[in-house]
């Protein structure tokens, strides 16, 4: 029998030496440049906006990517939803990537005019709505802490910010469904709530309250808090929303940003541990929004609290030097002083900003800002909004611009709408337009009327005072936009007008009152 012959060591490592010389003699560059293929030198930056409560967990995950095969890293900033969509409305900055609190944020961005924001995302994250309870004696169930005849002293968040406040909303408006009446019991369960709810979800915390929505992520970081007086979670015994922290790209992004985002979103999805967060998985089978329900429900908030975001306009020319007969001042000081006396008119919850207009008191702009928008509680804390109006004074020589200003105020209104308020522009002069460089009357009519949006009403209340105004260019400028004009041929009237204006402008079912 023949043994096969053995390749000895030697001729083996020569054979391996004679083939690497011929690769290095005839491709050997190539074959180095594939090897170099594989490894990423220029990964896509994904840039991620997320709300505060997600964006730690957001970050050390995103520490744990590297570049290799997947060619992209991961950059995660902590921004509160509104900011987010304020910017994207602007079209001052758009991340790769956002992940707000709530599917509900998604949707006031597209109701604010950032129309290619995803109507829902991906849900990478979840924490229950909860209520927070100081003293459990009070109730065991929502029924019993905030459905109709409760005891309880219960507060709430503007549910147009804070999606937990929106949730517990919706269960008042499901606990009075089964009502005789189920209108009057939804109003009667709403009321308690209304009346001096918070701006910001976390201040609900420092109230003397026995009862608030929350997410269990917020009580449980409230009760870890040194110090803190312990709450007790009461889970809802039927499904509400959770805040469900959405994953959406944004259009903007990049081809190889939305294909890194993709990637970081499997990442997220892939069972991470959330909990060291405050936070649970994401569950497909929450509760979801009913978009109709939820904007039926808001409206009916701003009935009921009657909170507006009004955007006024102040005219400030030449004419509104005029000493008016009988009184001793001048229309400019009785127009500040209807303006001051309507801050007094809104509720702490109401956004009002304030522009003057002339002509050309920015450049070539006819209008410029007095008081940016912030609510009437921060104005009159800070006293900084008072004392600029109080400060306004009549340009002298100044003309009316009033129909470039009218549809820069309205755009600009239009941009910033807010879901749940009664959003107003409000408009104070005492003449008419004259300044010959501007738009014309019938510009300006077709221009209001391709903003008009039955879905986001813009009423325009337009006030005239004095002999010199249009009453009939005041009429069709309001009723272009679905509002009213008010005129007053006595500037010392202006005070009344303005308020009767506003009343009726601010009084909506089911509650119409003055605000």
């Amino acid at each position: 029998m023949v043994r096969p012959r053995r390749v000895t060591a030697p001729v083996v490592g020569l054979s391996v030496l004679l083939v690497l010389s011929v690769v290095a003699w005839i491709g050997g560059d190539a074959v180095i440049d594939r090897l170099n293929a594989t490894r990423c030198t220029d990964p896509a930056t994904v840039l991620v906006t997320a709300a505060p409560a997600v964006a730690p967990a957001l970050s050390e995950i995103a520490d744990q990517v590297g570049s290799g095969d997947d060619c992209y890293r991961v950059e995660v900033k902590a921004e509160p939803a509104r900011d987010t969509m304020t910017r994207l409305v602007d079209g001052t900055g758009s991340p790769s990537v956002w992940v707000p609190e709530s599917t509900t944020w998604l949707r006031q961005a597209r109701d604010s005019g950032a129309w290619r924001v995803p109507e829902s995302g991906t849900s990478v994250a979840m924490s229950p709505v909860v209520l927070a309870v100081k003293d459990p004696a009070k109730g065991k169930n929502w029924r019993e802490l905030i459905g109709p005849g409760t005891k309880a002293v219960a507060g709430i968040a503007d549910p147009a910010k804070d999606p937990a406040s929106l949730s517990a909303l919706l269960a008042l408006r499901g606990f009075a469904s089964g009502e005789k009446d189920p209108a009057a019991a939804t109003v009667a369960a709403i009321r308690p709530v209304s009346g001096d709810y918070a701006e910001r979800a976390e201040d609900l915390f420092a109230r003397p309250l026995d009862v608030f929505p929350t997410s269990e992520q917020a009580l449980e970081r409230h009760n870890s808090t040194p110090g803190a007086a312990r709450l007790t979670a009461v889970a809802a015994e039927n499904p509400v929303p959770p805040l469900d922290f959405p994953y959406v790209v944004l259009p903007d992004a990049g081809e190889a940003q939305r294909a890194g985002a993709e990637k970081f979103l499997a990442r997220l999805r892939s069972g991470q541990d959330l909990g060291r967060f405050g936070l649970r998985a994401p569950d497909d089978e929450a509760a979801g929004l009913d978009q109709g329900f939820v904007d039926e429900t808001l409206r009916l908030w701003s009935g009921l609290t009657l909170t507006a975001r009004v955007l006024g306009v102040l005219d400030v020319s030449g004419s509104m030097n005029q000493v008016v007969p009988r009184t001793g001042t001048t229309r400019m000081a009785l127009a500040v002083a209807a303006a001051e006396r309507g801050l007094g008119m809104f509720k702490p919850g109401t956004q009002i900003g304030l522009w003057k207009f002339s002509t050309r008191l920015d450049g070539d702009r006819d209008y410029k800002e007095i008081i940016p928008f912030a609510s009437v509680k921060e104005h009159l804390a800070s006293g900084q909004a008072v004392a600029a109006v109080r400060a306004t004074r009549a340009t002298a020589n100044g003309a009316t611009g009033l129909y470039d200003t009218t549809l820069a105020a309205y755009k600009e209104a239009r941009k910033n709408w807010e879901l749940g308020r009664i959003n107003i522009v409000a408009i104070m002069t005492d003449g008419r337009n004259e300044d010959p460089d501007s738009i014309s009357q019938r510009e300006l009519l077709d221009e209001l009327a391709k903003l008009q949006d039955k879905r986001r009403p813009l009423p325009v209340i337009a006030i005239g005072m004095g002999p010199d105004v249009d009453v009939d260019e005041l009429k069709r400028i309001a009723d272009a936009t679905g509002g009213r004009s008010f005129t007053t041929v006595d500037p010392a009237g202006i005070s009344d007008i303005f308020a009767q204006a506003l009343s009726t402008m601010l009084c909506q079912p089911p509650a119409c009152r003055p605000q």
